[in-house]
């Protein structure tokens, strides 16, 4: 049997139980919000809201990402791309126990050719950028080796693996390579309904673009933030690093309210 529409003692004793649930928690040191608070579902409203088929998963690592994305009910395509190796053979063994998950061993950024990528311990951490020697630095990212890796502008791999008709939702996790991969990306960004990105507040990696300059570009590519979310931050202080944003295009998100 369904609940009633309004049941007074449901609401009254869940209430309370959250109310007390919170209490207990912040006394323990964490803070209780909603699920629905998080970008984890703002991604899934856009995703579902907008029927969105098609994922691009950029900066994919071994796959983590992905595999949220599928566990959370996501069955539609995604595409990964990742330039280092290791990672990228856990990535397509991943993908290969899945239905519609292709890999690209590649990067992405504003030419084609081939690029030099600093490989770290946390191979996550990983970038084309030399990271910065700061005290508050993530665990792990410290560079261990170097490879030769080829490097692709999205606009010219992505006609090979999609149709005209597609509609994207694009994730970037670059490692303070945002500006280069938007930059090679022009034309997809016009077929793309939402961009999930790491944003910057202080440099990581040396010369990256920070939020200022990764936020214009994704507002001049018709997309406005929808959700923005804490990120990485000093544990040795108060200092907030990184922010993790949801941008949509407001004419796409408009016209499935009009539906």
């Amino acid at each position: 049997m369904s609940r009633p529409r309004f049941d007074l003692s449901w609401y009254l004793t869940n209430s309370f139980l959250a109310r007390c649930g919170g209490a207990l928690a912040e006394k323990g040191g964490f803070r209780v919000t909603r699920a629905a608070n998080s970008l984890k579902a703002k991604r899934l409203e856009v995703l579902f809201g907008l029927g969105i088929e098609a994922v691009l998963d950029i900066g994919a690592n071994a796959g983590q990402w992905a595999h949220e994305l599928r566990t959370s009910g996501y069955r539609g395509r995604i595409i990964s791309f990742e330039p280092s190796p290791e990672p990228f053979t856990q990535l397509l063994a991943s993908a290969r126990r899945e239905q519609k998950h292709d890999c690209v061993r590649a990067g992405l950024g504003s030419r084609d050719g081939d690029a030099l990528l600093l490989t770290t311990k946390a191979t996550a951490n990983s970038s084309f950028r030399k990271p910065v020697q700061r005290s508050n630095a993530p665990n792990g990212i410290e560079v261990e080796g170097q490879v030769t890796v080829p490097i692709r502008r999205l606009d010219n791999v992505l006609p090979e693996l999609t149709s005209e008709r597609d509609r994207f939702y694009v994730k970037i996790d670059t490692q303070g390579f945002e500006e280069e991969v938007l930059s090679g990306s022009a034309n997809t960004l016009l077929r793309t309904d939402a961009v999930e990105v790491e944003l910057s507040l202080v440099e990581l990696y040396e010369g990256q673009a920070l939020l200022p300059e990764v936020w214009r570009m994704l507002v001049k590519a018709g997309l406005r933030p929808a959700w923005v979310e804490r990120g990485y931050r000093d544990n040795s202080d108060i200092w907030l690093l990184q922010l993790d944003a949801l941008f949509v295009r407001e004419e796409s998100w408009g016209a499935r309210l009009r539906k």
